[in-house]
């Protein structure tokens, strides 16, 4: 199984909006989520050297 990559806070995602969960400096999930538009930056996290990973996929808002 790959591994998701973990995101700093303050990192704008781009296309890449979707719900986000919070991961501690050693690997542990928290019980932290947040959802996040495209463009938009990933919020602080409640711990130093925590970081985000997505954990689903949100579509995008722009209709073809």
């Amino acid at each position: 199984m790959a591994r998701k990559p973990v995101l700093p806070p303050g990192t704008n995602v781009g296309r890449d909006a979707g719900i986000f969960q919070e991961i501690g400096g050693r690997g542990g999930l928290k019980d932290n989520f947040s959802t996040v538009s495209e463009n938009k930056r990933l919020p602080p996290t409640s711990e130093s050297g925590n970081g985000w990973v997505r954990v689903d996929r949100t579509p995008h808002g722009h209709r073809r």
